[in-house]
């Protein structure tokens, strides 16, 4: 088999807090094709010789003609000229592979990493990865300690590049420099390839000096040992791209220049290869202020390559930040938006198949052209229109929406293959949980107080379960792909929002967003994170935007006022009235930046629909200071939406009735030594990785008489349709999953988990989660994770009440919300979920869930409504028994989802 590697070709682009982007990777072609080409000689040309020669002499599935496909689609994809015919040759090679050498060859090995660079150029790489995870494994098996070894490990870790899966890719290339080093190949650029991968990778880490000095000693290395190979003009381009991005324009220009002129040598002035170059020279250009060549470029490129794509995409908002900076604004808003519509678009159908973490992944580097528009809106509000709305409205939440199709599309089928993949899913999942909850190695309590040593649950232990859990994961995905339609996914119109918000209602959006500078030169290309809000209102159509600031201190703010929560939550009822000074002073100032300068735009509106982003979906607007008292006493009524999508109907929803309600499970002794107990009075909460292994559960007495409280008031209001009590022993795990799916609304108040972010494998769906009955003996059977949750089939569920800890905690991700219990539970289809944004006592709790169900029940009250009824209740009860009114007694309670 020839010898093949891949080198990423570095793209200049956009990047989205303070992460880079690329573009498809370059792949390196065989050796016989290595060397700057004679002129006049068409090395396409000379492979198709080579093949039609290797088909006479060697017919059939033999390895010559494998051989030469291989060869004739590397240098095919080294030119940027994959296209469906490339695919077809690919798929061709894949097969003779299989049916001649056997799927245990070199041959097929090859075949599978091609065919994953091609996907990856046709835009394709979620369908890649599988091709390339398969390539690694297979060449680990069969041809371990070889050159091939390492450039399938090269393959792999550019298509997790593609993805943004930075760490899949770091642990890839480590695997193919390690080879490369070890074996000190004949082929200098076996070398250099993953040494300028590895660059890549920690330019994108955010390691500057790692990935210039890399690149530097790569390219000495090159031209030593190798200065005619074709591939130098990769090396120079991404050498003097990492220069221009880390703001050192000088230095990157000749390095630029250099492969501008190499390229031309070898594939000509009309090659794709070379428009992608100019992109790069088009960037450097604009952050150099020479708009007028930066402008030129751009529009060459443009000119010269596809009109959809990632590439287009990132194109489009590379052009939009040289328009803006440039002084072109509503040229930059048109471009902006274009790129984050094809970016939108190819990502929405690349995520189909692809696991919930990859996905997110994916999602943070596509391209970002909204950023530019929302940056130049920001600074000049009456440029703003419904366009860039819209395509706000339309890029939030994209991952949360795939997933909440994939789920729906997986409950809908009796497929047994279906069946037999979620089986082996939730094995998977099980398994990497509990090989986290094992510890990392450490010597610890085991069961019965044994002390025992944990030597299965090692990081790489766990990047194991974490990449089988994946792979499960994606072969749901990929059948669920398999037999939902194959419409494109339908963008919601901003007029499918403006009809379904009710009369005398106000839409306010916020959006978290990277801040470029506008009209002025940036050498540096400097995102600063800020926030916006855009006040709607459906009867007139009227939009106004509000440029809040950066969102440092915003989210300062934020973290102030729930620090004092924190800090009441401890205090044993000592120093209420300080710790309430202390954050209605947080608050007032977070009010007055995110909340004052909209007031005017409410006019006379008895509902406000507030979509939050970034930190502001932790903090309940209820309780923003307002006179001597809250916003709860003299404003409209706020209800929290995840998304403007919220507020259209959904189709499809299936009828469910009865209440479901679980409450104290019987938790049962503690048996393990060293046990941490979580404080009695509260229902769970943050908990670091150790104290999850050591945590110890308590009972919760109270929330017994408030689920016996819930279902009787669900008796005396409806005629129809059971309540079903789980309490005690026999409120589990598996009870809970087996009646949920029947029930109109869930009510759950027990304990919630939310783990940091640095636990297992940072998947954040595992890492939150409900509690059940034997929690403190045979954990794995007891705890609920989100992930699980997600998987449920809760269509028709109205509501569903987390009356628990933080059970609206979880990971930040800007567009996405919280991934957490909340995120879950509307996935798995649940219209509206009442959630807790911090720890809640368990008797306050009690008594709010009377109140909340009380409005529901007994008056038919909205969601939003019983939401803001009920806390205004259980504030009046505080006030007038003279006790603290801090906000954590009365305001953790907050609804996700549709407000009716």
């Amino acid at each position: 088999m020839s010898s093949r590697f891949a080198i990423l070709l570095l793209i200049l682009i956009l990047a989205p807090s303070g992460i880079a982007q690329r573009n498809s990777p370059v792949a390196a072609s065989s050796p016989q094709t290595s060397g700057i080409v004679p002129q006049g000689t068409d090395p396409l040309a000379k492979a198709r010789a080579e093949l039609e020669t290797a088909e006479k002499a060697h017919p059939g599935n033999s390895v010559e003609v494998c051989d030469a496909l291989e060869n004739l689609i590397g240098l095919e994809i080294d030119a940027h000229l994959v296209d469906d015919s490339t695919l077809a040759e690919v798929t061709r090679e894949l097969a003779t592979a299989k049916a001649g050498p056997g799927e245990r060859s070199k041959q097929y090995v090859a075949a599978l990493g091609e065919m994953s660079e091609v996907l990856v150029a046709l835009d394709r790489p979620a369908e890649g990865r599988p091709y390339a995870e398969r390539a690694l494994t297979l060449a680990g098996e069969v041809i371990p300690d070889t050159t091939d070894y390492g450039d399938m490990a090269d393959t792999l870790g550019f298509v997790c590049q593609a993805l943004g899966d930075l760490q899949c890719a770091l642990r890839a290339e480590r695997i193919g420099l390690a080879t490369a080093r070890k074996l000190n190949a004949k082929d200098p650029f076996e070398l250099v390839g993953s040494m300028s991968n590895m660059a890549d990778t920690l330019r994108q880490l955010g390691d500057w000096d790692g990935a210039i000095s890399t690149l530097e000693e790569a390219l000495a290395f090159a031209y030593k040992n190798a200065p005619d190979d074709p591939h130098m003009a990769v090396i120079e381009n991404n050498l003097g791209s990492t220069y221009s991005q880390h703001g050192e324009l000088e230095k990157a220009i000749p390095h630029l220049l250099k492969s501008l002129d190499l390229t031309r040598k070898q594939y000509g002035e009309n090659s794709a290869l070379l428009f992608d170059l100019k992109r790069n020279l088009a960037s450097l250009y604009g952050r150099r202020g020479e708009f007028a060549l930066s402008w030129k470029y751009f529009e060459e490129t443009l000119g010269g390559r596809r009109s959809a794509g990632f590439d287009a995409a990132h194109s489009h908002s590379n052009y939009a930040i040289s328009l803006a900076q440039g002084g072109k604004l509503t040229s930059a808003i048109e471009h902006g938006l274009m790129g984050a519509r094809l970016g939108r678009e190819n990502f929405v159908l690349s995520a189909r198949t692809l696991p919930e973490r990859q996905a997110l992944a994916f999602n943070r580097v596509r391209a970002r052209g909204l950023d530019v528009a929302l940056s130049v809106v920001a600074k000049h509000p009456e440029l703003v229109s419904a366009e860039v709305f819209q395509e706000v409205v339309r890029s939030r939440a994209l991952v949360a929406d795939e997933m909440a199709r994939r789920q729906k599309n997986l409950n809908r089928t009796s497929d047994p293959e279906v069946a037999r993949l979620l089986k082996e899913l939730d094995g998977a999942r099980s398994a990497l949980l509990t090989l986290e909850q094992a510890g990392t190695g450490r010597t610890g309590p085991g069961e019965a107080g044994a002390a025992v040593t944990s030597r299965a649950a090692t990081p790489e232990a766990i990047v194991a379960a974490t990449e089988a859990m994946e792979q499960a994961e994606a072969a749901v995905a990929q059948q669920s792909a398999t037999f939902r339609d194959e419409e494109r996914v339908t963008a919601v119109a901003l007029d499918d929002v403006r009809r379904n918000i009710p009369r005398e209602a106000v839409l306010i959006s916020y959006v978290r967003f990277s801040r470029s500078k506008i009209e002025v030169v940036d050498p540096k290309g400097d995102k600063t994170a800020s926030y916006v809000a855009f006040v709607f209102h459906p009867e007139t159509g009227g939009l106004k935007l509000f440029d809040l600031g950066e969102a440092h201190g915003i989210d300062a703010f934020v973290e102030a006022a729930r620090k004092t929560v924190e800090t009441e939550t401890h205090a044993g009822g000592l120093g209420g009235k300080r710790n309430e000074r202390a954050y209605r002073e947080a608050a007032g100032a977070l009010r007055a930046k995110i909340w004052d300068p909209l007031q005017g735009e409410f006019g006379a509106a008895k509902l406000l629909l507030v979509v939050p982003d970034g930190e502001l979906n932790l903090i309940p607007f209820a309780a923003f200071p307002d006179g001597a008292g809250y916003l709860l006493d003299h404003g409209p009524v706020v209800a929290t939406l995840s998304s403007e999508r919220d507020l259209i109907p959904e189709s499809h929803v299936g009828h469910k009735s009865g209440l479901l309600a679980v409450g104290n499970p019987t938790f049962g002794v503690a048996q393990r030594q060293g046990g941490m107990a979580l404080g009695a009075a509260t229902r769970g909460g943050l908990l670091s990785c150790d104290e999850f292994t050591r945590v110890q559960f308590p009972a919760l007495p109270a929330s017994a008489g408030e689920v016996r409280d819930i279902a009787a008031q669900w008796r005396a209001a409806n005629a129809s349709g059971k309540a079903e009590e789980l309490l005690g022993d026999e409120a589990t795990r598996d009870s809970f999953m087996r009646e949920a799916v029947r029930g109109q609304v869930l009510h759950v108040a027990t304990h919630a988990f939310v783990l940091s972010q640095s636990c297992g494998d940072g998947n954040p769906l595992l890492h939150s989660g409900l509690v059940f009955a034997g929690a403190n003996g045979q954990r794995e059977n007891a705890m609920l994770t989100a992930q699980q949750i997600a998987s449920m089939d809760l269509n028709g569920v109205d509501w569903a009440v987390l009356s628990a800890c933080n059970t609206g905690g979880g990971e930040l991700h800007d567009g996405e919300g919280v991934l957490g219990l909340q995120r879950a539970f509307r996935i798995a289809g649940a219209r509206s979920v009442i959630l807790t944004l911090w720890p809640v006592d368990d008797d306050m709790s009690r008594r709010y869930m009377h109140a909340l169900y009380g409005q529901r029940f007994g008056r038919d009250a909205t969601t939003a409504d019983a939401v803001w009824a009920a806390s205004r209740s259980l504030l009046a009860q505080r006030r007038a028994l003279g006790l603290s009114t801090h906000p954590w007694y009365w305001a953790g309670f907050v609804s996700s989802g549709a407000w009716e």
